[in-house]
């Protein structure tokens, strides 16, 4: 971000505490009219919070007050979310609790990952911002939100990424949309020449298979994927990558391990 803002010939400064010292003390001498902010790891103080007159505006990507935190698209994503929404809001002292100054709905589309999904939002959220930006001077009205239907979305964890065949492939395929780029999806597949491989599942879809097996038994090697038996139903895993190795199809990675129905990835 700071090398496009360089490109566009805008000041850039990089500093690791914005509510104190010399950076607070250029956003005094600026005295702006407001402030964005965007992906921010930080907490802002009452010192930079009050500064701008129309203060400072956030964008996030659901729609508040549901999933207030480090991970909304995710979460949504992990839980089956389709019908989500985004923010733009006033910051306060509170994570994610501002007044809300405009909302658009927003559908997670199934067929992307939540990174897919991250990058839309960015794009739609600057158009919000945008939006907003230009009717500061005309006024928007804030609307205070609903603290009875706040819910929250805690940053992902490494154990988020473990695959568990015995949930359902619905939640199996969710678990995969949403840990993407990380920690990324995880199993162990075990074979009889090679023992127990680590593998990381980056794409898979629902799989219609009229048989059955155990959970984590592989039922079929198609040419869409591998078709994984789950505690309901089953998934066809279509992109994996063994440690160490890139990315692939996975058909190829089943015909260089020579995998059979029958096969088990760990339940």
């Amino acid at each position: 971000m700071g090398a496009g803002a360089q490109r566009l010939g805008l000041p850039v400064h990089e500093v690791e505490a914005v509510s104190s010292g010399d950076a607070l003390q250029r956003l005094v001498e600026l005295k702006p009219d407001v402030i964005v902010v965007v992906a921010f790891g930080q907490m802002l103080k009452n010192a930079v919070l009050k500064l701008p007159r129309h203060g400072c505006l956030n964008f996030h990507p659901s729609m508040l007050p549901k999933y207030r935190g480090a991970a909304p698209v995710q979460r949504a994503v992990l839980e089956g979310v389709v019908d989500s929404g985004l923010t733009i809001m006033r910051l306060v002292r509170k994570m994610d609790a501002g007044p809300i100054l405009l909302q658009r709905p927003w559908r997670l589309d199934p067929a992307k990952n939540a990174e897919e999904l991250l990058a839309e939002a960015g794009e739609l959220g600057a158009s919000l911002m945008l939006d907003v930006l230009s009717r500061l001077e005309s006024g928007i009205t804030p609307v205070e939100q609903d603290e009875s239907q706040v819910s929250f979305a805690p940053p992902l964890e490494k154990a988020d990424g473990e695959l568990h065949f015995t949930e359902s492939a619905t939640r199996v395929v969710n678990r995969i949309r949403a840990v993407q780029p990380w920690p990324r999806a995880e199993s162990r597949l075990q074979t009889d020449d090679r023992g127990e491989l680590r593998v990381l599942i980056h794409r898979a879809e629902l799989a219609s298979f009229a048989g059955s097996g155990s959970s984590g038994e592989i039922l079929a090697i198609d040419k869409r994927g591998i078709v994984v038996a789950c505690g309901e139903g089953a998934v066809c895993l279509t992109e994996l990558q063994l440690e160490g190795k890139p990315r692939k199809p996975a058909r190829d990675v089943a015909n260089g391990l020579r995998l059979r129905p029958g096969a088990r990835f760990r339940s």
